[in-house]
């Protein structure tokens, strides 16, 4: 799914790429993206890809357990990798993964598209003058909530296998070594979700963040403190399918507040809004502005951006593998 809405359309058009090989081994998909894309780029084999000298790069969107070990696999053939989310179920296989990218000089980008949604975009910014400024006050509390388990909205044209796939991918485990049966379930389905919002939090809080507590009671909801010098935060995530996508950041001043509202992954037409109440200036709800453009679309843009040479991708390789740092941390703190 995420291959045809979030990823290939965008590099087809893109005139600074050539979209060379794609890879699909399931005949119901096979035939549609032959239909879409001709017939010459479908190959069955992942190996092919690895193995073809006139690719430069892959974009790596498979079951999640595998795409550490294709991602590995690309790496060490010397090819460039945007991968999807998670890159990885443990710090010691994001280090594998980051140390191969470093010793070979390849861009490895993390497919944290919300990195580059406009209205996140405008967030940072505004929380940088705000903190820089000082015009709120001190910033006291943060909190990154995510309570959607369903995307609430269509998500654009794509189609669904109907068969299972007959050639298996590597796989590695969903789980670190050391976390206790009992909550591995959990942990793969955190990993899954929360790992968006463990990004933003570090996109805005890059340096020191100690987690503090965490609690994960049954397999379907995590709440995790933390704090970043004076500032507290806090991480809440639950399994909840309630019509509508539920997820945002607030960041909150001694006199006043930055709100950021998500949007659903699947809503191609809207950006997060970004809302600003303001004590002193007796503003409550201002929206500010934002540009336009679609996460994914714009994520693809940029990982050829990190190509031709302009800049790099928002998430490299080294910052998701401090993402996981951070999740083993907050999974250590349940698990204590």
């Amino acid at each position: 799914m995420m291959a045809q809405i979030g990823h290939l359309p965008f590099y087809v058009r893109d005139s600074r790429c050539q979209v060379v090989r794609i890879c699909e081994s399931r005949p119901s998909l096979v035939t549609v993206l032959q239909q879409e894309f001709g017939p010459n780029r479908l190959i069955p084999d992942w190996n092919e890809l690895v193995e073809d000298d006139e690719i430069a790069a892959l974009v790596i969107s498979a079951p999640r357990s595998a795409t550490g070990p294709l991602t590995l696999a690309a790496l060490q053939a010397g090819k460039h990798v945007m991968a999807e989310k998670p890159m990885a179920h443990s710090v010691d296989q994001a280090s594998r993964l980051v140390e191969e990218a470093v010793a070979r000089r390849l861009i490895y980008s993390i497919g944290f598209m919300k990195r580059y949604d406009p209205g996140v975009q405008a967030a940072k910014t505004l929380l940088d003058e705000m903190i820089t400024e000082g015009r709120l006050g001190r910033l006291l509390f943060a909190r990154f909530y995510d309570f959607s388990n369903a995307y609430a909205v269509p998500s654009p044209p794509h189609v669904r296998p109907i068969e299972s796939r007959s050639e298996r991918f590597p796989t590695w485990p969903t789980y670190p070594s050391w976390l206790p049966e009992q909550y591995r379930t959990a942990y793969a389905w955190f990993l899954n979700v929360a790992s968006h919002d463990v990004n933003l939090l570090r996109y805005f809080f890059a340096d020191s963040v100690e987690v503090t507590s965490a609690c994960c009671l049954g397999d379907a909801s995590v709440i995790a403190t933390m704090r970043h010098g004076d500032v507290s935060i806090a991480l809440e995530v639950t399994k909840s399918a309630v019509g509508r996508w539920i997820e945002g950041m607030d960041f909150l001043f001694e006199r006043g507040q930055v709100r950021v509202v998500i949007p659903s992954p699947m809503a191609t037409q809207n950006v997060s809004e970004v809302i600003l109440d303001d004590e002193r200036r007796q503003i409550v709800g201002e929206r500010v502005r934002t540009g336009k453009g679609w996460s994914f679309a714009l994520q693809a843009a940029g990982f050829v951006d990190a190509l031709i040479g302009l800049r790099p991708p928002l998430t490299r390789g080294e910052q998701g593998l401090d993402d996981m740092r951070l999740i083993e941390q907050i999974w250590q703190r349940v698990a204590a």
